[in-house]
């Protein structure tokens, strides 16, 4: 028998969702989602669907604003040049992107400078600040990176050079950096709504805060590259971030950007508007190839292309560069798991701390987040050369990397990042001392790997729900785009809605549902152990599914003894038609 606490827990919860559903005129299972993710009233209910512009902060409650923007604007008036200095992932790409054009569109003359992974490094380099020099710089402008570059930013001022740092990442706790201006929402004193906030977040309110200073409208073209860096870097998705990520989305179809017209071209075919899980498994796979491999400037080139001509000719760059990016992730992976299944068995530790010898340094971190999520632990992959081992981490919920780096800095010649992923580098006999460093950081965290507790095989999800639930009528729902079936109803699928609730990201993944009783139709199996079938349940209409990797599961869909799915509804886009498909993540036998 439930417990009394529970069942109540669950009336109040059914409750909220229906009068959610009714007053808002959405689908009962959208409300019933929503309240899952923990969504407790309407008025958060209504911003979640159809957004709100008080949700977007005044860019001067940023401690330094007022400086940042009296800095640039005294460069301006001495006609002076910028030197824009970003990370090489993307959103330091989308940084320097937005800077550079920012830049061009006040009369600013304005060089960017991206680092060499293999070279320099992790953000802002001695021999970056030296060559920045030689080449003229008088003006420098960090975009996600300087926070923790004491000792560079100390030689770019030694060599006269007035440095503006633009960041969102933690500070080291060695002190800030002697700049001229710091622009970074989560150093002290700073009071601004929305510590969370990307590099290129924290880049967008600084053009905000100059446009407005200029009687210039805010620059909201610039939104589609914001949201690419906020969802790529994996930030929280507060209000602010929701808001500007999900208007960025909708401008991605219409960019007035060449680059991104031709990746759009490219990656969606044309398909409608651009989603969380298009930008995580498309845009940003692409754009970080060739910084991955060698150099990101090839990304960074189709990002600022000045028309289709050049833009076609880099995408067809960044594709090569793609592909060999996924053909050595695949060889460094299959080492890796190979390495924790002979190191640790069945008995695997809190923090996953993996090792090897000269592992290319560009795809660790990939390798790093597909082994946090195959074994659901906080994960380091290190790439040991010549005695030093360079690392990249990615965190699963419950554990912070910034704070568990932070209290073993002692160990690291350089190290930053934030809570969901960083990087490091530390001498390779010091990999013993950090794997039990990190251990007692998990504990201090109270960090425990309780996902190993839930039972085999059971994976999470959101809400069970009827597959009748996943197109409805549409009369009695509010309007998002609807299709009419031959009868003459009009009817919409539950991903109009969820389009709406885009983006999909960080804290607020995408939804996955679970439907019990399933008959399965049509089972085939295709290349790679993925399985494509219809399913079905109760005298419902018949979905088509795509089951990636789950060949191991084809025993359990033999005759007709109905099973349980878990899934996530996706749309598909097949000759120029677009239908709702089923992403099957789980079979299970029915309880």
């Amino acid at each position: 028998m439930m417990p009394a606490a529970e069942d109540s827990t669950m009336c109040n919860e059914e409750l909220l969702a229906s009068s959610m559903a009714q007053t808002l005129r959405v689908p009962h299972a959208v409300a019933r989602f929503l309240v899952s993710r923990g969504v407790r009233t309407l008025t958060e209910a209504h911003r979640m669907l159809c957004g709100n512009a008080g949700d977007v902060h005044d860019p001067f409650l940023m401690k330094g604003m007022k400086e940042a923007v009296e800095w640039l604007l005294a460069v301006r008036e001495r006609g002076e040049k910028v030197f824009v200095f970003g990370d090489y992932d993307l959103d330091g790409m989308t940084a320097v992107t937005l800077m550079t054009r920012a830049l061009a569109e006040l009369g600013i003359e304005s060089d960017w400078r991206l680092p060499n992974r293999f070279g320099d490094g992790y953000g802002l380099s001695v021999s970056s600040v030296e060559e920045m020099h030689n080449a003229g710089a008088r003006n420098v402008i960090t975009v996600d990176t300087g926070i923790t570059a004491n000792a560079e930013i100390a030689l770019a001022k030694k060599l006269s050079m007035s440095v503006l740092v633009i960041d969102h990442h933690q500070p080291s706790g060695e002190g800030l950096p002697e700049c001229d201006v710091l622009l970074d929402p989560h150093q002290a004193g700073d009071t601004y709504p929305n510590p969370e906030l990307c590099g290129v977040g924290v880049s967008y309110k600084f053009i905000c805060a100059l446009y407005s200073r200029l009687g210039m409208p805010e620059p909201k073209k610039f939104l589609d590259l914001v949201a690419l860096g906020t969802l790529a870097d994996l930030v929280q998705m507060t209000p602010e971030n929701r808001c500007f990520t999900k208007a960025g989305l909708k401008s991605i179809e219409g960019s007035c950007w060449p680059g991104l017209q031709e990746m759009y071209g490219n990656l969606m075919k044309r398909h409608g508007s651009v989603g969380g899980i298009d930008v995580m498994y498309k845009f940003a796979p692409l754009l970080n190839a060739p910084g991955r491999m060698e150099r990101p400037d090839p990304a960074l080139k189709l990002l600022l292309s000045p028309n289709m001509a050049a833009a076609n000719a880099l995408m067809a760059e960044l594709k090569e560069w793609n592909s060999k990016r996924k053909q050595k992730e695949a060889e460094i992976t299959d080492m890796a798991l190979e390495q924790v299944k002979a190191k640790y068995g069945d008995k695997l530790p809190t923090v996953l701390v993996v090792a090897g010898n000269n592992w290319h340094v560009g795809v660790i971190g990939i390798v790093a987040a597909k082994l946090a999520q195959e074994y659901h632990r906080p994960t380091a992959v290190l790439s040991v050369t010549d005695g030093m081992a360079h690392a990249s981490a990615r965190a699963v919920p419950g554990f912070n990397w910034h704070k568990a780096l932070f209290e073993s800095r002692d160990l690291f010649d350089r190290w930053g990042g934030h809570a969901n992923a960083a990087g490091f580098s530390l001498p390779s006999d010091k990999i013993d001392e950090l794997r039990k460093r990190l251990e007692q950081s998990a504990r201090m965290q109270n960090y425990t790997g309780a996902v190993e507790e839930l039972p085999v095989g059971a994976y999470p999800y959101d809400i069970r729900i009827s597959l009748n639930e996943l197109v409805v009528e549409a009369e009695q729902y509010m309007s998002p785009d609807g299709t009419t079936c031959p009868g003459g109803k009009r009817l919409i699928s539950i991903l109009d809605f969820f389009d709406l609730l885009e983006p999909f990201s960080g804290n607020f993944p995408y939804p996955t549902f679970r439907a019990d009783n399933i008959k399965v139709h049509r089972l085939r199996e295709l290349r790679g152990g993925h399985l494509q079938m219809d399913i079905s349940q109760a005298g419902s209409r018949v979905f088509p599914a795509i089951a990636f990797g789950l060949r191991k599961s084809k025993a359990l869909l033999h005759g007709d003894k109905p099973v349980s799915v878990i899934f996530e509804p996706t749309w598909n886009y097949f000759n120029d038609r677009k239908s709702m498909q089923l992403c099957v993540k789980a079979i299970e036998p029915c309880d």
